[in-house]
């Protein structure tokens, strides 16, 4: 909230501007005064709705922490549920998939979609695709407009990185998770596994790759 308060508008006699943002249930504000300033109106107004813009990025980037919580503590039949039998996360090295796998016939049948080759909508398209023609489903539009949220490969990375140790990269998520949610994410994880040296190489290099200048992160690291 910005607000200007005039004479006699404040009860306590400000006149002047006061910024006002709630930052995960803590209110931050600031008051600039017309009087004990050089400034003109229309220059204080400029530095509170700079200061208003980067109290919003904050309260945002909060916000951004508890969805992703909120996701991962989702119950989930496996780490690399996508919420369809049949179709599965995969995360191998630098690339993200939709893996596909099922019998007709006593006969198997898998495949590999790659995420960032296809994008996220296409690679699940094609996926959806296989699948129903090879499991003779005729209910195609209900199994692909339950497309999985993109923070679900989330949870496969974690899995992956953390729990079986495998060689998977930042970078094979880096490009399908919008950038405010996955350094918000790897905050969570650097917190979580502080003392893990090699992932902290990994952020590191993720951040000098994509040019990240996020200070909280960089200490953090």
């Amino acid at each position: 909230m910005i607000r200007t308060y005039r004479k006699d508008e404040h009860k306590a006699g400000f006149i002047g501007i006061r910024v006002a943002v709630m930052v995960n249930s803590k209110l931050m504000q600031k008051y600039y005064s017309f009087k004990s300033t050089d400034q003109s109106e229309d220059e204080i107004l400029s530095d509170a709705k700079s200061l208003h813009a980067k109290w919003m990025m904050e309260k945002n980037l909060a916000s951004s922490k508890r969805d992703i919580a909120a996701k991962e503590l989702r119950r989930v039949s496996s780490p690399f549920s996508t919420g369809i039998k049949g179709i599965k996360f995969r995360i191998s090295h630098n690339t993200c998939y939709f893996y596909v796998q099922g019998m007709t016939n006593k006969i198997r049948f898998h495949k590999n979609f790659s995420i960032n080759k296809y994008g996220y909508e296409m690679a699940w398209f094609k996926a959806c695709e296989f699948l129903q023609k090879n499991k003779d489903y005729s209910l195609f539009d209900s199994i692909y407009k339950n497309i999985p949220v993109k923070e679900r490969l989330l949870i496969a990375f974690r899995y992956l990185y953390f729990t079986q140790k495998q060689q998977v990269h930042i970078e094979a998520i880096a490009p399908l998770i919008s950038e405010d949610i996955l350094v918000a994410w790897l905050k969570q994880l650097l917190t979580q596994f502080k003392n893990n040296k090699p992932f902290k190489a990994e952020v590191l290099k993720y951040m000098s790759d994509h040019n990240i200048k996020d200070s909280e992160l960089l200490s953090m690291t």
